[in-house]
């Protein structure tokens, strides 16, 4: 309890107060009525001394008049006969004095107060005149007065007035002072040690003693309103406790889900001290929560929240951050962290979140490099490929150097692909990419386009250009001797060969894309010279793509505004010389060139992907045709339309379909319609092919094996598709009268379709003796100019109409 100093209690200051009030006051009433009583005593006197004056002035004017000394005298010591009256004279008119007279002021008997008084006089004067002379003076009387003697009973009353009033004002203050004392100073005493008793953890177990509490005055109203705030107060703590379990229930549900957050949660200081840590940032470095309160953020490695203090925090409104930290197994994991400064209990913190993002990085990073590189083999993908091939090109421009790109394409790899599988094929695919990468220097570029097509960009070669040249056809050469040696698998040697196009590059204001399409097309210039080997790209074939290009155009045109044309070349029995059928050969006419052939636009229409579309409409216009010659009577049971198919036609998904289609739009008559498909189609995956070969067989479509003889011309393979004759290259053909090789290798062919049960039909028969050599072997059909080189539908219609038995007959 706090003891309070009478001199700072109340009733001190009261008591204080009061006597200064009572001073001042009582001062200042005794001094007003003592001034107004003084006033009034002065007039009083001066009343008086006029009387005097008034009674003294007829014997003094008659001694004037008369200049009686002895009645001037007479009159002088009447006057000094009141005893206060100090001075008294009679004059005449020219001012000399009759009589004279003064005593001292009377100080016997005076008032303490009046003895202290200095002296005060107060003059009277009054002139004389004679009755009968007017106005004239005839001398003057006067006198002085002491003031303080005239007045010495008003001084003795006012000494009287000023101790009484001191006494009645002291008396008046302690009536005062104890009439505050017991109703207000010891009641508020006697509140101010209840108040000081009060427990501040238990305000409501005291109350205050309310005084006075019958007279409802404003002290026990005071203490009745204390208690009501005591009473409110206690509610307000009850709440406030309840308030505050119920927060630190909340605060621990609040931390253990913090702590089962799978995210590391702290709370810091600006300065960087750890106020909090949930438990998985703990166990991530590797201490307890308690060690890391205290620890700055900055000993974890993350100084980045020790940026500044509080006057910085309008600068800092969030901040993130990502990094590998190291985590108390000594792993390294890569963390984004978020930092955002909070306020909490009026002070500014910093919340920090980090997560453990090294799995979403290290599949970013997996993502970022197969963007840019090959699944199979890990090398340089298309897209890096071009942009490390822009960068050469500006820093050969720059530098003025030579580089190249070697457009590799693996010769026969899908042989490889369907004969083994495509495991097979990825593992000679991956030893590939090991021997051009071991072959190249560090500033090269070694890169997988697709499938087995590869790029080396050769840079910093020599400045010349034959030099350079011959640099890169020397790297070319190794690359194609390393190539070409045997490939390991089990216990089996693999060996692919490859072609290789070479395009030099330098100041020339030539594209990526460009270049490599240069290379491209050197690199197919060296298969049609026989595979496995080199090819410089140069002009006259850039001439040739571009006229490709234009051609692809023109075709796509062809295509829309049907410029293609069936024509048709007989097939004639060589027995009876009688037309069995035709082959459908697929011409163009061009609008400005007129008829072109189609050695020279079929590549074109297989490379550009037109071909499965040009197929199709060459297999619904034959249809069509043979459907109008049913239906016009030429065309009689028996009679075969042979339509050549090419690879990527034969394996579209939808060619069974697409045909069936067609044919149940034709209602041709059954086996009308011969497919012609070449040893290389069936051959790669042969169980395939021979699946789509049976399934259109069961809509009546025969197969012809055309140019056998120029492949495989294997039996194992032969004996088990589902053809019903071999076509005999015109290659052999042409020679057989005269060479014995090929006259051989058609008889043998001839044996063997005969052996298997299968019709024999030779292609390019241009003379009587070619026929003759056929015949003698056995051959059952033939084709060429001999009879008719192909023709339109209408000049073959015409054929139809003449060919008769006994005119064939005569005519072999």
């Amino acid at each position: 309890m706090i003891s309070q100093p009478f001199s700072r209690g109340i009733s001190f200051r009261l008591a204080r107060a009061g006597v200064v009030l009572v001073l001042v006051l009582g001062g200042a009433l005794t001094t007003a009525q003592l001034y107004l009583d003084y006033r009034a005593q002065l007039s009083t006197l001066d009343r008086l001394a006029h009387q005097v004056l008034q009674a003294a002035v007829p014997p003094a004017t008659r001694a004037v008049h008369t200049l009686d000394g002895d009645m001037s005298e007479e009159v002088v010591d009447g006057l000094l006969a009141y005893g206060f009256i100090t001075d008294a004279r009679i004059q005449d008119e020219v001012g000399n004095t009759l009589a004279h007279g003064q005593q001292p002021p009377q100080l016997a008997g005076r008032s303490w107060l009046a003895s202290y008084l200095k002296p005060t006089y107060r003059h009277y004067i009054q002139h004389l005149t004679l009755p009968g002379y007017g106005n004239q003076q005839a001398g003057a009387i006067s006198f002085s007065v002491e003031v303080h003697s005239a007045l010495n009973g008003f001084y003795e009353r006012s000494g009287v007035v000023i101790l009484t009033g001191m006494l009645r004002n002291l008396l008046l203050l302690a009536l005062l002072l104890a009439v505050f004392y017991f109703l207000l100073t010891r009641p508020l005493v006697r509140m101010l040690r209840d108040i000081q008793s009060i427990e501040p953890a238990d305000p409501g177990r005291r109350r205050i003693a309310v005084p006075h509490a019958e007279q409802n005055d404003e002290l026990s109203q005071l203490a009745g309103s204390a208690n009501q705030l005591l009473g409110a107060v206690e509610e307000a703590f009850e709440k406030r406790r309840a308030v505050e379990s119920a927060l630190r229930e909340s605060e621990r549900a609040i931390r253990q889900i913090i702590d089962e957050l799978p995210a590391m949660v702290a709370l810091c200081e600006f300065g960087g001290r750890i106020e909090f840590a949930n438990q998985n940032m703990a166990m991530f470095f590797g201490y307890t929560r308690e060690e890391l309160t205290g620890l700055n953020i900055s000993q974890l490695g993350m100084s980045v929240l020790a940026v500044g203090d509080e006057q910085g925090v309008g600068k800092l409104v969030t901040s993130g951050f990502e990094g590998f930290f190291l985590s108390a197994s000594g792993d390294n994991h890569y963390l984004q962290a978020q930092a955002q400064p909070i306020q909490l209990q009026d002070k500014t913190l910093v919340l920090l979140v980090a997560n453990d993002i090294s799995g979403r990085r290290e599949a970013e990073e997996k993502m970022a490099h197969m963007a840019y590189h090959d699944a199979l083999t890990d090398l340089p993908n298309r897209v890096q490929l071009v942009e490390r091939l822009e960068q050469e090109m500006v820093r050969s421009r720059r530098y003025r150097y030579y580089g190249a790109i070697l457009f590799i394409d693996l010769d026969h790899f899908k042989t490889i692909n369907d004969s083994l599988g495509h495991p097979v094929g990825d593992q000679l695919l991956q030893q590939v990419a090991q021997r051009l990468s071991s072959m190249v220097r560090g500033d090269d570029v070694v890169a997988r386009l697709s499938g087995d097509e590869f790029v080396v960009v050769l840079t910093r070669l020599d400045s010349e250009r034959e030099t350079a040249a011959l640099q890169a056809g020397e790297v070319a050469e190794k690359i194609r001797l390393s190539l070409g040696d045997p490939y390991p698998y089990e216990d089996i040697q693999l060996h692919v060969s490859c072609s290789i196009g070479v395009v030099l590059f330098s100041d020339e204001e030539t594209s990526v894309h460009e270049l490599l399409r240069f290379a491209d097309t050197a690199m197919y210039q060296s298969k049609e010279k026989g595979r496995d080997a080199i090819e410089f790209f140069n002009t006259d074939m850039a001439d040739r793509v571009a006229s490709q290009l234009r051609m692809q155009g023109e075709l796509h045109q062809a295509l829309e505004e049907q410029q293609f044309r069936l024509y048709w070349q007989p097939r004639i029995n060589v027995d009876d010389g009688r037309i069995e059928g035709a082959e459908a050969l697929l011409r163009w006419q061009h609008p400005q060139r007129g008829l072109i052939e189609p050695g020279e636009f079929l590549p074109v229409l297989e490379a550009s992907g037109l071909m499965v579309d040009v197929g199709q409409w060459v297999i619904a216009e034959g249809c069509a045709q043979v459907r109008a010659l049913v239906q016009n009577g030429l065309w009689v049971p028996g009679m075969k339309l042979s339509l050549n198919l090419s690879p990527r036609q034969f394996r579209c998904q939808t060619f069974v379909e697409e045909v069936s289609a067609v044919l149940d739009a034709a209602q041709l008559p059954p086996g009308a319609i011969d497919l012609e498909v070449t040893e290389g189609v069936v051959i790669q995956n042969i169980d395939e092919a021979i699946g789509i070969m049976q399934r259109l067989r069961g809509l009546g479509i025969s197969f012809s094996l055309d140019d056998f003889g120029t492949g495989y011309s294997s039996i194992s393979y032969l004996k088990r598709l589902p053809v019903s004759s071999l076509k005999i290259d015109s290659s052999f053909v042409r020679d057989v009268v005269d060479d014995n090789s090929d006259r051989i290798l058609v008889e043998t062919i001839i044996t063997m379709g005969q052996l298997l049960g299968l019709k024999v039909v030779a292609e390019g028969v241009e003379d009587r003796m070619q026929l003759d050599v056929l015949r003698a072997y056995g051959c059952d059909s033939y084709q060429g100019n001999y009879f008719s080189e192909p023709v339109p539908l209408a000049e073959f219609e015409k054929l139809l109409a003449i060919s008769a038995p006994g005119a064939m007959a005569a005519r072999n």
